[in-house]
């Protein structure tokens, strides 16, 4: 075994033990029993000049260490038990940008101080206050009001959906005094004044729900869409385009690649223009924490196809991967968008050039049937595979956890989300770009700004189009076995693509 296989083994035994632990509780014994059993296997190996029995141990080690390092994590955070059902006077600062519906705003709380003491460490909780006045990170306040245990909203996780920001207590409607100044780290204000700047440029130049369909594919702000809107997307399989993450980052990224060599600019010059462009976007939108980690995603997807090695970038996902769960065990289960973002980076990287090479070849095939010559695609013909591939490819990596996280299998989602997905990365570049113009003059971003409405008109209609199509989707009653038999198909398909020879003609 080389060593960079034992190096991603060692990395995916990490991030099992990480799983294992976030759904099981294991008893130290058992954890000292294995570690027994691992040193047992270490030292059997190496007395014996048996590798590989020093490789399984090692490979245990390393998912003992996945189990311990998410028990830290949860004794880490404060246990606010003996606080739910009890009022309380509390002091702290708005930590997270504020998300803003249409009656009500929902932001993060850190707490200092409760009922006059200081605390230490303090916790997080989340709020639900009227919509005006609107708040911002860093402001201090005093609130006074309940502190509640969060449950679940029909089939939504809303407790999970916490956990992965180490939130676990949430109160609603207090009483709030606005205190003078503003607390926390000059960068992270900072940021999140540039990402206030930026939204409020999308909400003067598109109007309603065009700006609120824009914040959720730039920002990942759902909470302005309508209702309606929300339930189209949910029918039609599309709703994951409005949860941030790697896959939407992605393919800006790999749409600036592709139009940029279009153009005929050198490889080396477009990625680096398309890694930049990447950049720019997570500085632009907040630098949240979740941000953060879809761009990392879109900038290893970009170095793979500059290095050529697209199918040997595992090691890279996976150490990524291994580093952001290190930091914040809870993701691995919690956190959607950090899920979607590392199946669809792994879809792209494995399935799509595979799909790509096939479609190239497919139309090389029909080409020759009907005009008796070859046709090799080129220009805009392969912006039109690439787009197809990616999405294609993206689309067969997250279906079990679409089926997963929302419940519904959606029976028109290939079709809809094919139609709907080939407009995104535009919508998103020039969104972006009418953003950042913005900044300048108002008048500068209504150009980018038409383009960004038509395609995020064209992506509203086909949505509503598609949701009213009888039995568009079906609701699953035993999520367990939707999955099972979507990740069978998958791996499937992925057995198929390996196995079959769907190679790209020579040239």
């Amino acid at each position: 075994m080389t060593k960079a296989r034992i190096f991603f083994f060692l990395l995916l035994a990490f991030v099992a033990g990480v799983g294992v632990r976030s759904f099981f509780i294991v008893p130290y014994e058992i954890l000292f029993a294995f570690f027994l059993l691992a040193g047992t296997m270490i030292a059997f190996g190496a007395i014996r000049g048996r590798p590989r029995a020093v490789v399984f141990g090692v490979l245990l080690v390393s998912s003992i260490f996945g189990v311990v390092r998410y028990d830290w994590h949860e004794n880490a955070r404060p246990d606010l038990s003996n606080l739910y059902g009890k009022s309380f006077q509390m002091e702290g600062a708005v930590a997270r940008e504020p998300s803003r519906g249409e009656k009500s705003q929902l932001f993060v709380f850190r707490v200092y101080a409760l009922d006059g003491g200081t605390l230490d460490p303090p916790f997080d909780i989340r709020v639900t206050t009227r919509r005006f006045p609107e708040y911002m990170v860093g402001d201090r306040l005093a609130l006074t009001g309940v502190i509640e245990k969060p449950e679940r909203i029909e089939n939504f996780d809303y407790p999970a959906y916490l956990k992965k920001d180490g939130i676990e207590a949430v109160a609603s409607f207090p009483v709030i005094d606005q205190k003078e100044g503003r607390s926390g780290n000059m960068v992270r204000l900072y940021l999140a004044d540039i990402k206030r700047a930026f939204e409020e440029n999308i909400v003067r130049v598109l109007p309603e729900p065009h700006g609120a369909f824009l914040k959720g594919l730039l920002l990942g702000d759902r909470e302005s869409l309508p209702k309606e809107l929300v339930e189209s997307f949910r029918r039609t399989g599309v709703t994951h385009l409005v949860a941030l993450s790697g896959y939407n980052i992605t393919l800006v990224g790999m749409f600036f690649m592709t139009c940029l060599l279009f153009l005929t600019v050198r490889f080396y010059t477009a990625f680096w223009i398309a890694a930049a462009g990447i950049i720019a976007f997570v500085i632009m939108t907040g630098a949240s924490p979740s941000v953060t980690r879809a761009g990392i995603m879109g900038v290893l997807l970009l170095i793979a196809e500059r290095e050529g090695r697209i199918y040997q970038m595992r090691n890279a996902l996976a150490l990524a991967a291994a580093v952001m769960i290190f930091i914040n065990p809870a993701i691995l289960r919690f956190d959607a968008a950090f899920e979607l973002s590392f199946l669809a980076v792994l879809g792209l990287m494995f399935f799509s050039p595979r799909i790509e090479a096939y479609c190239e070849s497919l139309a090389r095939r029909v080409r020759g049937t009907f005009f008796g010559k070859t046709l090799r695609p080129r220009g805009r013909r392969n912006i039109i595979f690439h787009t197809l591939a990616e999405t294609l490819g993206a689309q067969i990596a997250v279906l079990p956890l679409i089926i997963y996280l929302f419940g519904q299998v959606s029976l028109i989602s290939p079709i809809s989300n094919v139609l709907v997905i080939l407009a995104v990365p535009y919508a998103m570049a020039f969104g972006f770009f009418m953003g950042l113009l913005g900044f300048a003059a108002d008048w500068l971003a209504w150009l980018p700004g038409i383009v960004a409405w038509a395609l995020l008109e064209y992506m509203i209609r086909m949505v509503e189009f598609f949701a009213r199509v009888p039995f568009a989707s079906i609701s699953v009653h035993s999520r367990f076995a939707a999955v099972l038999a979507a990740s069978i198909t998958v791996f499937a398909v992925a057995f198929t693509i390996r196995h079959r020879v769907l190679r790209k003609p020579s040239v």
